[in-house]
């Protein structure tokens, strides 16, 4: 060993330079000593059993056992070591548990030596305590942990920083049929990966896993007879106090049921899409085949009505013609509305339909609006009407909103006969219109409330009345298109109150 030159061998072996290294050392390791002799009954204390009973210089050792640090359990286990110790006169080692005043708890292990005569009669004791107190923490967590892991469903697997297993819960043995000596010292990709695993998925894991140490996300393996089984994983990297790579640890749930459901779903939704397709094309060609024969049967009508005026017939069978000539022009219409109306449903639901928007004074289009719409027939009511807004210009689908509220406003006279007219008022809130239409006509069942908007429904007390049930179910697919919404609150025989919001 090379020494420095001025270095004082002599004051670094004096008795005073080893006793303060004794204490640096001891502190360091946590280590303390005492010694108690039989014939005075005195113990003597090194300075570190001060420190770790967090104790005055003045505390009386030789009291500890009959003081609240030990419980009785813990106590009884201590005369017991004495006792062996004085009985055998051999060394013995035991761990205790001490409880501090405030609460805490401490681990040591104490090793009692028999001090000896030259006649080999015990005279005393000597003991070595060592704090343990971080070591038994860790070992309580990972028992904590262990404990966690074999009683969760899920699988929990711990390998080295190469990814080979170093231990495995029940769990993985019961789900992926392999016993722990089986997969030891392997990588789980040896085994658990098979012909359908994503290549895509066993890049990502690496990548993460490099990146930041963790990953998150769902994978196809197999279990040991062969099976396809779906894992959700949560991989996370486990660093020493230097940043070391020590361990990597899984938690893996089978997920295989819920994605069977998940591809049984997207099928059954594949399926309606199809059957969706082709009941709009059949709706489509129907509808058009159905527009010739309605204009030839309403052409041929007028065409009969003007050949009438040049017949010399009786004017009873006039009379009786032009009575069913005007029935048969509005079921001809009402046939007509309702094909159009088909063809509206299968170009809102192929995304057909796109507004043609245009900024206009909202209090202009709502006002020419309730001028054109009175009831067409019976009372000829006109609309009450109340525009308490500020105008604003919104940009809009003119004709297609004019056909939603014409729908709403004449299924309110419709719904209302010899009844007070029709309310239609116009309310403004955080930039949205809300257009409001109230009768006071037969109301709407409250058990069929929820149906309401529902293609070709039409209320239990409606059926008198004349309508094809598609009228609000296409109003609520336009309004929705222009960004707002349509909802409606009624009672049996209290009439029905429908608001329409519009932001602009």
């Amino acid at each position: 060993m090379n020494s420095r030159s001025g270095f004082n061998l002599k004051s670094f072996d004096s008795f005073e330079s080893r006793q303060k290294r004794l204490h640096l050392l001891s502190k360091a390791a946590e280590i303390g000593d005492w010694c108690h002799t039989f014939s005075t009954n005195f113990t003597v204390w090194s300075e570190y059993l001060y420190q770790f009973y967090e104790v005055g210089k003045d505390f009386e050792c030789s009291h500890l056992l009959g003081d609240t640090y030990y419980s009785e359990s813990e106590k009884e286990k201590m005369r017991a070591l004495i006792a062996r110790v004085t009985t055998h006169k051999e060394e013995q080692s035991e761990e205790f548990l001490v409880n501090m005043p405030d609460g805490r708890v401490k681990w040591h292990t104490t090793t009692l030596y028999p001090m000896l005569d030259t006649a080999g009669d015990i005279i005393g004791l000597y003991g070595v305590l060592q704090n343990i107190t971080a070591r038994k923490e860790n070992e309580l967590e990972l028992q904590r942990m262990a404990y966690v892991a074999e009683k969760t469903n899920g699988i929990v697997m711990i390998t080295d920083p190469e990814r080979k297993i170093i231990w495995i819960n029940h769990s993985f043995e019961e789900i992926l049929g392999y016993k722990a000596e089986e997969v030891m010292g392997i990588d789980p990709a040896a085994f658990l990966q098979g012909p359908e695993t994503s290549r895509v998925t066993i890049h990502e894991i690496a990548r993460s896993l490099k990146n930041t140490g963790t990953f998150s996300g769902e994978i196809l393996n197999y279990t040991k007879n062969g099976e396809k089984i779906w894992l959700y994983l949560n991989i996370a990297a486990v660093y020493d106090d230097l940043g070391k790579l020590i361990n990597y640890v899984a938690v893996e749930n089978d997920i295989t049921l819920i994605k069977m459901a998940e591809q049984r779903l997207q099928k059954a939704m594949e399926k309606e899409r199809e059957l969706n397709r082709f009941k709009t094309q059949f709706v489509n060609l129907a509808s058009h085949q159905f527009r010739t024969p309605l204009a030839t049967i309403r052409s041929s009508v007028d065409l009969l009505d003007l050949k009438m005026e040049s017949a010399h017939l009786g004017a009873d069978f006039i009379a009786l013609f032009r009575k069913h000539k005007a029935i048969m022009a509005e079921e001809t219409t009402r046939m007509t509305e309702l094909m159009e109306n088909i063809l509206d449903i299968g170009r809102i639901d192929e995304g057909k339909i796109e507004l043609s928007k245009k900024n206009l004074s909202f209090k202009q289009f709502m006002d020419a609006f309730v001028a054109a719409n009175a009831e067409p027939n019976g009372q000829q009511r006109k609309l009450d009407y109340r525009f308490n807004a500020p105008d604003r210009i919104i940009s809009m689908d003119e004709i297609l909103l004019r056909n939603v509220l014409r729908n709403i406003v004449s299924n309110a006279f419709k719904y209302s006969e010899q009844k007070p007219s029709p309310n239609l008022s116009v309310s403004f809130q955080d930039d949205t219109f809300f257009i409001t239409v109230r009768d006071q006509g037969i109301g709407i069942p409250e058990k069929d409330q929820p149906f309401l908007f529902q293609s070709f429904f039409r209320a239990s007390n409606a059926k008198i009345f004349p309508g094809s049930g598609l009228g609000l179910m296409i109003a609520k697919k336009l309004i929705v298109l222009h960004g707002g919404n349509i909802n409606f609150e009624s009672q049996l025989d209290s009439g029905c109150t429908v608001t329409i919001r519009l932001p602009i």
